[in-house]
């Protein structure tokens, strides 16, 4: 039996469309291969377009004061964008690059905005993709202000497969740490 690519998988679960709706979604997409350390997106570009990832990982950054600092890592099967940018048409204030050589297909917004006015289905996607990008930030803004630093590495430990799979320069700034802390925790906990 064929394997189902990650992005149709995600196009399926997200959308509740028929076959015909997922595939006219999938259709839409345009794949492309990123090596390690390239940027999809640079921070003071306009984001306009979606991102689904099919293999390998995207990594969501800001930098101020010569410190780069981790918004999100997106992993195979994930949808995103950088919503306020696309949204608003403004200049990105992050950047998206990838950490691996990573297969991302895209859908320009012009293109996005065509499909919603045809598909319902493609509706409920960006609909869904919005709700869980929300859910996940307010669930980082309550770890920020009510829980311990070794409590914030723990959930991400549990919920997220970072810990072993990413540099701890990126799993520190995403939760919030030096990296000399997170080393500290690390050793505590083996």
């Amino acid at each position: 039996m064929k394997e189902i690519s990650a992005v149709l998988k995600s196009i399926k679960e997200l959308s509740s469309g028929t076959e015909e709706e997922i595939q006219e979604i999938f259709d839409s997409l345009k794949k492309s291969e990123f090596e390690k350390d390239e940027f999809l997106l640079r921070e003071g570009s306009i984001c306009n377009q979606y991102f689904f990832v099919e293999s390998g990982s995207i990594r969501l950054f800001y930098v101020k004061d010569d410190i780069d600092y981790t918004v999100w890592i997106g992993t195979m099967g994930e949808v995103f964008t950088n919503l306020e940018s696309y949204l608003n048409s403004s200049e990105s204030r992050i950047s998206i690059q990838s950490i691996e050589s990573s297969v991302v297909y895209t859908i320009h917004k012009s293109q996005s905005d065509h499909l919603a006015k045809e598909l319902n289905s493609y509706n409920t996607l960006l609909r869904k993709t919005v709700e869980i990008a929300f859910v996940n930030l307010s669930k980082n803004v309550i770890s920020f202000q009510s829980e311990e630093a070794i409590e914030r590495y723990k959930r991400i430990e549990t919920e997220k497969n970072w810990i072993s799979k990413y540099p701890l320069k990126y799993i520190s700034t995403f939760i919030g740490i030096t990296q000399s802390s997170l080393s500290r925790i690390r050793s505590k906990k083996d």
